[in-house]
């Protein structure tokens, strides 16, 4: 059986795999190191399979960051959510070292080459990896964030988790504040006022320091914003949160600015390499922008320290905190509003 590569049909509404053979789906995740990233990838191939009658459907994970023995305990998982018709026809395949192993012990013999060639080609057109992690403008975001919400003394252990850095990183990092930083007898610290010299560092330097990916619609109708959310709203991706204009009206509701010139996103991606296949099912008619000087309908922040600091609405929609929400502000040139929004947060915190 020969295996090609999808070639996505915008607006389908449908599920569509990376690669497909006869009656067969292969969904790929390239370099993962996250478990929850996997979870999502087989519940999202289980809805399929039920929705649109797959005889075989396979997670194939290249080179994934995780353990063999970590991926069978999710399985295992998997076996008992699942109902056996549905579990019967999925499985997971494991591209490591030039070999395939399968979960649970199929090795799918009809495959192998197919599977071999496909986690080939995938590794030769594989995502660039983020640059290093800029952990001084983490930890001073982290810093404001924590003021603005009242949390008092923080320590440098918990500083350093919450990045995902050691404590020399973190001691580094703290020395740019000076007389900004109030430092307790216990080795804790909090900010005495907001530091506006480190924050006009922090935006000088946003465009390094926060990537971003920009996607615009160009089928000519595109979804309002209100639609995005709805849809953003119903996939339920705890790692995905609301930011920019929305996530600033969430805090702010009597920010100065009518609807909301884009939907911002910020995307909780510790790992190496970006997980964005969500973007597919959001807008099909989504695009990747290239050209900074056109507007975007969809913006993607990536935060890759190790604790986002979402906050989940009742509705299950996860907000991204203050700070993204006015560095987005800052991005879109909507300077009185993101000030607005800063003395609003300043003389009364965050709390609703």
């Amino acid at each position: 059986m020969k295996l090609r590569k999808t070639e996505h049909k915008k607006g389908s509404g449908r599920y569509q795999p990376d690669w497909e053979g006869d009656g067969v789906w292969v969904e790929v995740k390239n370099h993962l190191t996250a478990f929850r990233i996997v979870r999502d990838a087989l519940f999202q191939l289980a809805c399929a399979v039920h929705e649109q009658a797959c005889q075989r459907a396979i997670l194939l994970l290249i080179e994934p960051n995780m353990s063999d023995k970590g991926l069978g305990d999710e399985w295992h998982k998997v076996e008992t959510t699942f109902r056996p018709d549905i579990l019967g026809r999925l499985c997971i395949v494991i591209f490591r070292d030039g070999r395939l192993i399968g979960i649970p012990d199929k090795q799918e013999p009809d495959l192998h080459e197919e599977l071999l060639k496909v986690s080939e080609e995938e590794l030769a057109i594989k995502k660039n990896p983020f640059p290093k992690q800029d952990y001084q403008s983490e930890i001073l975001k982290i810093l404001i964030c924590q003021w603005l919400n009242r949390k008092g003394p923080l320590t440098l252990d918990w500083l350093g988790n919450a990045a995902g850095c050691n404590y020399r990183t973190v001691v580094n990092a703290l020395e740019s504040l000076g007389n900004a930083l109030a430092r307790r007898s216990d080795r804790s610290v909090e900010l005495k006022y907001f530091p506006k010299d480190a924050w006009e560092w922090l935006l000088v330097n946003s465009g390094r320091s926060r990537l971003t990916k920009k996607y615009s619609d160009r089928s000519g109708q595109p979804r309002s914003i209100d639609s995005l959310l709805g849809r953003l709203a119903k996939m339920q991706l705890p790692y995905v949160a609301v930011a920019g204009v929305l996530g600033a009206r969430h805090y702010y509701p009597d920010i100065d600015l009518i609807g909301a010139p884009r939907l911002d996103l910020t995307v909780h991606c510790p790992e190496k390499y970006p997980d964005i296949d969500f973007i597919g099912r959001l807008d099909p008619a989504l695009e990747q922008e290239d050209d900074p000087g056109k507007p975007a309908s969809v913006v993607l922040h990536f935060i890759r320290r190790e604790t986002p600091f979402f906050e989940t609405n009742s509705a299950g929609v996860p907000w991204a905190d203050p700070v993204e929400c006015l560095l987005d502000l800052h991005e879109m040139r909507l300077e009185s509003q993101a000030l607005g929004f800063l003395n609003a947060l300043q003389s009364r915190g965050t709390s609703q």
